[in-house]
């Protein structure tokens, strides 16, 4: 008679217990969902700052590259005008002496 009331209150338990655990799984669902969700936002907003990211990067880049061009292209604009100075006090020596105004 005890053996049938102990095996009675344990299949009692144990069906609470799996009636508690599918009505938890059930309120589980819905914020399973909601992280699910929360994910794919997640996501789709990762890729766009990703790809923000990359674009800001190549535009770096481009900016990097167009000064060191610059900065080369200043150089050279630079020895040019060092050699047309040159150049210049040259002539002015030519057309003095040319002139007379300087002995050869």
């Amino acid at each position: 008679m005890v053996w049938i009331n102990i095996g009675i209150i344990v299949l009692a338990l144990i069906g609470l217990g799996v009636y508690g655990f599918v009505l938890y799984k059930k309120r589980l669902m819905g914020d399973i969902n909601r992280v699910k969700l929360l994910a794919e936002r997640f996501k789709i907003r990762q890729q766009t700052l990703q790809t923000q990211v990359d674009h800001t990067t190549s535009r770096i880049d481009e900016i990097k590259q167009n000064i060191d061009r610059l900065v080369s292209e200043g150089k050279r604009v630079q020895s040019g005008a060092k050699a047309l100075v040159s150049e210049g006090k040259q002539l002015t020596e030519e057309m003095k002496k040319t002139s007379g105004m300087k002995a050869f």
